[in-house]
């Protein structure tokens, strides 16, 4: 029995990537490798698309080109959790086709989420949501109206939570799904600093925390350079409690593996199951 990819996206809706991974766990490799074609990254979708297929047919020939694929796959950054797992699940599928080239692949669900919901992080950005560089942590004047970045995976903000309690937050700009969301930091009422969660629609792991700071040390600057692009950027300040990185299951993805065919190099024949493994639901 090996585990396939497991739970990713919420749904059809989701962006490109969450598209492509909701193929890749129904098992729809042929449709996944036509919506990639042409694509800037469509390298890792095209390995996990063929370890798929060599999993339905057992042919060796299949299995060959997945050697291929996977060898041909560029190293993923965690960051980008979706790819990274099917870059992590294809190079482990592939190397346990290796050492038992003639099992038959009984295939079950992964285990978790690929993209588990959790905050990692705050950043101070400025008016134009440029990060602010040089600060030790995430701080501001107790006067309030500091913006601060929610560093993490999440989908949609429901509610913020300042210790524990819902709060009336004040968001900064639009507050769209998979996208990062900042908010406006209110007086400190004589605190010297608040713990921010939030919820959204599956439960979000991990909280972060905003100081106040009348030192100075803390004034808003200009950063350089643009928010980074969906809401899983690297975090100025780090999480209470840190978060942790997704299983990669045994395997660093991307790349020529230990022990993993090379792309000139085709695994021993397999015998064909003559059936196609149990999909994801």
């Amino acid at each position: 029995m090996v585990r396939w990819v497991p739970i990713g996206p919420v749904g059809p809706n989701d962006p490109t990537s969450g598209q492509r991974y909701l193929l890749l766990q129904q098992f729809q490799c042929d449709a996944l490798v036509d919506i990639v074609q042409g694509a800037d990254d469509a390298a890792v979708w095209l390995a996990g698309a063929a370890v798929c297929k060599a999993l339905q047919s057992g042919a060796q020939q299949d299995w060959q080109r997945a050697s291929i694929a996977v060898a041909a796959t560029p190293r993923i950054p965690q960051t980008q959790c979706l790819e990274f797992r099917v870059a992590a699940t294809a190079a482990s599928l592939l190397a346990q086709h290796r050492s038992n080239p003639n099992a038959v692949f009984t295939v079950e669900p992964g285990q978790g989420e690929a993209c588990p919901r959790q905050l990692v992080g705050l950043t101070v950005v400025d008016e134009e949501l440029r990060p602010v560089h040089g600060l030790a942590r995430a701080s501001g004047p107790s006067t309030g109206g500091t913006i601060v970045r929610l560093d993490g995976y999440y989908v949609r903000v429901g509610d913020v939570l300042f210790d524990g309690v819902p709060a009336d937050a004040e968001f900064v700009a639009a507050r769209d799904d998979y996208k990062p969301v900042y908010l406006r930091m209110p007086p400190s009422g004589g605190r010297d600093s608040i713990r921010i969660s939030i919820t959204d629609t599956v439960d979000v792991a991990g909280t972060v925390t905003f100081f106040y700071d009348d030192s100075g040390g803390s004034a808003q600057s200009p950063g350089t350079g643009n928010p980074p692009p969906g809401n899983g950027p690297t975090p100025t300040a780090p999480a209470t409690p840190p978060a942790t990185a997704p299983p990669s299951s045994g395997q660093e993805p991307g790349g020529q593996e230990s022990g993993q065919p090379s792309a000139t190099q085709p695994p021993a024949t397999p015998r064909a199951s003559g059936a196609s493994p149990t999909a994801a639901p």
